[in-house]
């Protein structure tokens, strides 16, 4: 049965005294990760939770998140993670959309939540977790069953709820297990906030195998606890963004970490350029070098294992049980080296987007699902990207859709149209900007705009600057065209200096 629950069962049965998960000083073996898993399952249903209902986890990094995910799945219930960087409005917003019965939150974000009965803060519920019964709650739970729903931000500006069921989420951990070779003799390190598929998948994926996973025990990153978590552990496989990767190589150029142990390194998010690349195979000679493309509806999608004589730019071939097709306008196959959209057929989709069937209906067509990424594949088979999801922002490994950023600014009402788009960024891969054309013998505060931002949005999607402009460049239909836009942009930036 390919379900969270019964992997976890399995690994316990295998592996008991094994430490599985590691959180600074804090460790769980197998055996009580998985009688932790049953008490957080038996108290969901103390608090009236039943199989299928929504529990929000408002937690930051640490056993407490990952002991939900699993207890979550052994009482069938469905887990909502929360985007610790969201605002208030942001993440009520998601606690109405998925009709949640329960929110489970820690008490530094407890100022992001509404007064209501099925809010549990801190201390309250953990001390009740550990009060509840380490029997199996015996609830039948399908291989189909949702296990989580995660809110990915929307074109439209509202975000839409990826519902993933267990067989799916498994499955991203099986193929990945086989492309990587991981093996119980591993170390793993899940850096990202584990509210995101990474890092929730990166756990799912070492306790499949009986690996050990190291959380990064941090909220936020610093080089040096990055250099010291991976020395003390021997971390040999993570996932990064390439600035992450940057700090190791320059602490591995120093002395200051050692690069022997890495195995297998994973970047996502933004392209690997041809310098970082050459400097990674040098400094960790050992490593195996990987570019991930996927997504949380998609699951992993592609792999290109970096090579001194590889090209840089391609995410490369699809892995073991993904199908992708390149189609274009007109909805038929394009040639090799054309470029359409990329359409995905795999074991490791989503099953649906909650509660909103035309969203479905639209990325969901004949068992292939888009995301309306632009690309074409090459002779070899390759998968290359042009457009990732046409206007999509990617700062700091975080997705920021523009519509959502431009409906914030557009309800100040000295703002006529605004048009916000993603610029290069050294560190965090883009920055979010934003131009606004005001209403006729208006002015618009720029200190009101940056407010309001402030109240309204997570920190990574404010733009780190907001120009007030005559115009806006648009199309024949009178849309605004956002590339020209970042083109304007470029040139008054080049202009000012």
């Amino acid at each position: 049965m390919l379900t969270i629950g019964e992997a976890l069962r399995t690994a316990s049965q295998r592996y008991r005294s094994k430490t599985a998960l590691v959180f600074g000083a804090e460790t769980l073996t197998y055996e009580q990760l998985d009688r932790r898993a049953n008490q957080f399952a038996n108290a969901l249903s103390a608090w009236g939770v039943s199989p299928g209902d929504r529990v929000a986890l408002l937690l930051p990094n640490g056993l407490w998140m990952a002991v939900a995910y699993f207890g979550a799945a052994r009482a069938g219930a469905v887990a909502v993670p929360i985007n610790l960087r969201w605002a208030a409005p942001e993440v009520q917003y998601v606690l109405s959309d998925a009709d949640v019965r329960l929110v489970l939150a820690d008490e530094d974000f407890r100022a992001l939540l509404p007064e209501a009965p099925h809010i549990r803060v801190g201390r309250d519920w953990q001390a009740a977790v550990e009060a509840a019964s380490a029997e199996d709650p015996g609830v039948s739970v399908a291989e189909t069953d949702p296990w989580v729903i995660v809110y990915t931000s929307g074109t439209t500006g509202r975000p839409k709820g990826a519902v993933r069921d267990h067989r799916s989420n498994l499955m991203i951990a099986l193929v990945l297990l086989t492309e990587l070779s991981i093996t119980t003799d591993d170390v793993g390190m899940a850096l990202l906030p584990m509210f995101h598929v990474n890092s929730m998948w990166f756990v799912t994926l070492s306790l499949v195998i009986g690996t050990t996973c190291v959380i990064y025990p941090h909220r936020t990153f610093h080089p040096g606890h990055i250099v010291e978590a991976f020395n003390a552990h021997r971390v040999t496989y993570s996932m990064f963004v390439p600035s992450m990767l940057a700090m190791l190589a320059e602490a591995a150029e120093r002395g200051a970490l050692e690069p022997a142990h890495l195995r297998v390194a994973l970047t996502s998010s933004a392209p690997l350029d041809l310098a970082l690349r050459d400097r990674l195979l040098r400094v960790f000679p050992r490593a195996r070098l990987y570019d991930i493309y996927g997504a949380t509806e998609y699951g992993g999608v592609t792999l290109m294992r970096h090579a001194p004589d590889e090209a840089v730019g391609s995410v490369g071939w699809p892995v073991v049980g993904v199908s992708v097709r390149i189609l274009g306008e007109d909805g038929q196959a394009v040639a090799p080296g054309a470029v359409g959209e990329v359409y995905v057929s795999a074991p490791s989709l989503m099953r649906e987007y909650w509660r909103n069937p035309e969203a479905t209906r639209a990325a969901l067509v004949d068992g292939y699902l888009t995301l309306g990424d632009m690309g074409f594949q090459d002779s070899a088979g390759r998968l290359w990207l042009v457009d990732r999801k046409q206007d999509m922002i990617i700062a700091s490994g975080e997705n920021v859709y523009p519509r959502e950023v431009e409906e914030v600014l557009l309800a100040d009402p000295d703002v006529l149209m605004a048009a916000v788009v993603g610029i290069p960024d050294a560190v965090r891969g883009q920055v979010v900007v934003a131009a606004v054309v005001p209403h006729p013998g208006r002015t618009p505060s720029q200190d009101a705009l940056r407010e309001v931002c402030r109240t309204k949005l997570a920190d990574y999607k404010r733009p780190r600057e907001i120009r007030v402009v005559s115009e806006l460049p648009t199309g024949p239909t009178g849309k605004v065209v956002r590339r020209l836009v970042r083109d304007q942009w470029s040139d008054l930036t080049h202009q000012g200096r």
